[in-house]
């Protein structure tokens, strides 16, 4: 028997819990797995090591108290310089520090926070040329602390990637910066999102001393999967877009892997494909056919699943990655889209897959993590790879229904006549015009007229789109789109750059309670997705050459800006307000 309802977009959540909202990344990222409360340093024997003595004194000339076996771990409450403190069997016990390795794990329990306001991170989205982190201000505890303790929590992998020890060479209350700079070596580090907490203790007391996000520029890990556990062609493991799949792709799925999600990136759409999730005894469960096909895609699977068989309709489809998940995946960094919602608050139109980043700001970001129906459409569609960049960087940034993309043509080195003449044969200002009329946003915010270096494209998109708000509420342009949606009246049009009517955005401001996180860091950390962009671009500070702060009101049916800091401004949309 058939049941239907698999492909309704629910997404798992853990328990809402306070420290959860103290510490997730964005406002719109509520279901994420928290960060722990605290950590515990582990030791375990170093490669090459089977089994290392923990001593009763710290020399080796003392009483062994026990064998630490490959496989096993101890937790490390200090350090004197040769050897570790253990806990072991209840007792303290010795460790050569050359003999074992050091991993850190979530702490079993809370411990106490003496947090110090006045400490931070110089940039918490530090770039490539940084080698270090750098703090500003000392750390003050309300005790004078023996050992401090920095663990870095990858929000990908949920792990500690990265554990510290710093003996102190005398107890002290105040930990300088200079003290931790040997600690916060980005070197170590893979890219993107971690959570850095800093602990001390004091006669084995431990406390909180310090925690705040930070994002790592460079390649990311992967998210953590039960992808391993299951049964698929090896060309769909790894995440090169050239390995594929052309047929129909069966996924075993065994009971242990508690699978609740199969997620799909395709390198060529199919035209539709349909999938078929089957239980232990080979019934089928569900099937459905899926006719708008994104290239990021997924299903979500009943507690029964035991199989899943994707077959894409149509020619030329090539699946390219699949992966599977237990509850306690990545929210931030698994996508899983649904549709543009059909009424909206704010669009972005862009030309190419980063403009929106670059030249817009942290417009995305902001609006997203406030609660405003946004969404971004692309008026050019580059290569797959650039697709590819746009998704992680536009997931990322906060937004969560999938991008409109009018797929013209994407070409280098043109005025903005070329770009006309070479987009003329698709009938870009119809095409703008329907998407107006069909998701009938409030407020539009695009490029500068002047393309921001010149460039043609943008131009091109940006004098389209000053013509299509004019075109959206004629009933005599394009009757048949009038016939689908209706006309559509945009209520403001915000130009890049344009010099009347000036609105100046602060994408400084904290969205969260951490103080950390802004539009310009989801914006940074989103840009960094787009690989193959870095030797040209950056996101520039906003006193900077193509501000992303600047705009100017070139449009208004409901009378000009008063605060002139927010494109919403007058208008009435259901998110939260300042």
């Amino acid at each position: 028997m058939k049941s239907k309802g698999w492909f309704i977009r629910i997404l798992p959540c853990l328990a809402a819990l306070a420290l959860a909202a103290l510490l997730s990344f964005s406002p719109a990222l509520a279901d994420e797995m928290p960060v722990p409360p605290s950590f515990d340093t582990l030791c375990s024997p170093a490669k090459g090591e089977r089994s290392v003595p923990v001593y009763s004194q710290p020399k080796t000339s003392s009483e062994k108290l026990l064998t630490l076996s490959e496989g096993e771990t101890l937790t490390v409450v200090g350090d004197n310089g040769k050897f570790y403190t253990v806990l072991a069997d209840g007792r303290t016990g010795y460790v050569p520090q050359g003999k074992v390795k050091l991993t850190g794990a979530p702490g079993a329990e809370e411990i106490r926070e003496a947090i110090d306001p006045d400490a931070a991170l110089v940039d918490p989205v530090p770039f490539r040329k940084e080698t270090h982190l750098e703090l500003k201000g000392a750390i003050h505890a309300d005790r004078k602390l023996d050992t401090v303790y920095l663990y870095l929590w990858d929000e990908r992998t949920f792990e500690v990637e990265y554990t510290f020890i710093a003996p102190l060479d005398k107890p002290t209350d105040t930990i300088s910066p200079s003290k931790l700079k040997k600690a916060l070596n980005l070197t170590k580090w893979k890219g993107g999102r971690k959570t850095l907490t800093i602990q001390g203790s004091a006669d084995g007391e431990r406390v909180v001393l310090f925690r705040s996000p930070v994002y790592m520029f460079g390649e990311n890990s992967e998210p953590k999967s039960v992808t391993g556990m299951c049964s698929l062609p090896d060309q769909l493991r790894d995440t090169k877009l050239s390995t594929v799949a052309r047929s129909a792709v069966t996924v075993g799925i065994p009971p242990a892997a508690q699978a609740v999600l199969l997620t799909m990136e395709w390198n060529v759409k199919p035209d539709s494909f349909t999938a078929e999730l089957f239980n232990a005894d080979g019934q089928l469960i569900s099937s459905e056919t899926r006719t708008t096909v994104y290239y990021n895609d997924w299903v979500s699977l009943t507690p029964d699943t035991c199989r899943a068989v994707i077959t894409p309709l149509g020619k030329d489809a090539a699946l390219s990655t699949v992966r599977v998940y237990a509850d306690d995946y990545s929210r931030h960094a698994v996508q899983t889209w649904g549709p543009s919602p059909e009424k909206l608050d704010l669009l972005l139109v862009s030309t190419h897959q980063d403009d929106e980043l670059l030249f817009l700001g942290g417009t995305l970001a902001d609006y997203a993590a406030r609660g405003a129906k946004v969404n971004v459409l692309y008026t050019a569609e580059g290569e797959r790879m650039r697709m590819r960049e746009a998704l992680d960087g536009l997931w990322t940034a906060g937004l969560r229904g999938y991008p409109i993309v009018l797929g013209l043509p994407d070409e280098q080195g043109m005025s903005i006549t070329q770009a006309e003449s070479r987009w003329a044969k698709y009938d870009p200002q119809k095409l703008l015009v329907r998407a107006l009329r069909q998701y009938k946003p409030e407020v539009i915010v695009t490029q500068d007229f002047n393309g921001e270096y010149g460039h043609g494209q943008h131009k091109a998109t940006v004098h389209m789109t000053a013509e299509g708000v004019t075109l959206a509420a004629d009933p005599n342009y394009d009757p048949e789109s009038v016939q689908l949606y209706g006309t559509w009246q945009v209520k403001k049009l915000y130009i890049h750059c344009y010099q009347e009517n000036q609105v100046v955005m602060d994408w400084n401001r904290p969205l969260d309670e951490t103080g950390v996180i802004t539009p310009l860091f989801l914006t940074k950390e989103a840009y960094d997705k787009h690989r193959t962009q870095q030797a040209y671009f950056s996101i520039q500070k906003s006193d900077r050459e193509y501000d992303n702060s600047r705009f100017g009101l070139y449009f208004t049916a409901v009378g000009p800006d008063e605060k002139k800091n927010d494109f919403l401004e007058h208008i009435d949309w259901h998110g939260e307000r300042d």
